[in-house]
């Protein structure tokens, strides 16, 4: 089986593997932006304090994340190999800064690997030596920094705040170190003090003394690259409350400036578990209402001291009122006067 052979034979696969996996992410993400979007067009106003918003602002999280990878444009062809080749475990975690609640940077580390397998159902005994088997293993650790944007802010007043979905990229950097396991088959012939390989062509001499000789080698062969990367990413996350957080992510890794040995891309499906440093729920609540406490208490004082002085108006109003009617009494029982002979009586109205 030729090189041509085996990527018709396994590139498919590759293919429906990544065309399933980035099916199943568009498919959460669509149902995702929909649910967002009916929970906004619902109508009303959560009574409850957005503690998951406030999760996401100003404060620090980790978290934890594993499932599977594989890469792309690897130069060791696979040929023949068993399908548990084409997917590798990955596990990692990272540190993150949520800045506002759309956007958060941070720095993450993950290790994983990539698998070459070579099975030569027939061999080729017309060049000595002759490769049987091959077996090609590369664990590489890529740590990297970025920056993530809550699309789901779009609709930052959606009722379903606990759904966000982040895209992101950034730039990192790959650690690699590979070992490529051979079996190889040599088969000689020695006449007449000459040796050569022993292929299906070669003549055989009967004038002089004849030496055969059949070995098996094994090789090991170590490799090892470093290469920057540019990462994207789409992290689907449901926050179970405002301090934890699991999701589903996925993301392709493009080597820049990559040599021979690296390959072209990195593809990851990974479950992550969140978990953010923000304030308690009792803390929330507490800070929300001595706010709202203080601020009542503020207008109780005012009230109070609105009311002492109507107290003390209606106080000084009910004095003068007093004194009138005093004057008024006297006014009434005093005698008539006499002005230049005549009698004049003084009559008060009240």
């Amino acid at each position: 089986m030729n090189r041509s052979e085996h990527q018709s034979s396994s590139l498919p696969l590759l293919g429906r593997m990544t065309r399933m996996g980035l099916t199943a992410l568009l498919s959460c993400t669509i149902a995702v932006v929909a649910h967002g979007q009916t929970s906004e067009s619902s109508g009303g106003t959560p009574t409850q304090p957005d503690f998951n918003r406030q999760a996401r602002t100003h404060t620090w999280s980790i978290y934890a994340e594993g499932g599977t990878s594989w890469a792309s444009g690897v130069w060791y062809q696979n040929l023949d190999a068993k399908r548990s080749y084409s997917l590798s475990p990955a596990v990692g975690g990272g540190i993150d800064y949520h800045i506002v609640p759309w956007v958060r940077v941070g720095a993450e580390y993950l290790y994983s690997r990539y698998r070459r397998e070579q099975r030569f159902s027939t061999i080729d005994p017309k060049q000595m030596p002759v490769k049987t088997y091959g077996n090609y293993v590369v664990n590489y650790h890529k740590v990297r920094l970025g920056a993530d944007f809550n699309i789901m802010e779009l609709w930052s007043s959606r009722k379903a705040q606990w759904l966000n979905i982040y895209a992101g990229t950034g730039v990192g950097y790959l650690f690699a170190k590979g070992n490529e396991y051979g079996i190889y088959f040599n088969n000689t012939i020695s006449q007449g003090g000459t040796t050569s390989p022993l292929t299906p062509d070669a003549t055989i001499s009967n004038e002089s003394s004849l030496t055969l000789t059949g070995n098996v080698r094994t090789t090991n062969t170590h490799t090892d690259f470093r290469n920057f990367y540019i990462p994207a990413s789409l992290h689907i996350e449901a926050n179970l409350s405002p301090r934890i957080a699991v999701g589903i992510k996925g993301e392709m890794d493009w080597l820049i400036a990559r040599k021979e040995m690296a390959p072209k891309n990195l593809i990851f499906a990974l479950a992550t578990m969140r978990y953010s440093f923000a304030p308690s729920r009792a803390k929330a609540l507490a800070a929300r209402y001595d706010g709202e406490i203080a601020t009542l208490n503020d207008q109780l004082n005012a009230l109070r001291q609105q009311a002492e002085n109507d107290r003390q108006r209606a106080d000084r109003a009910e004095s003068k009122q007093q004194e009138l009617s005093k004057r008024l009494s006297e006014c009434e029982q005093s005698k008539p006067v006499v002005l230049k002979g005549r009698r004049v009586i003084i009559t008060v109205e009240e």
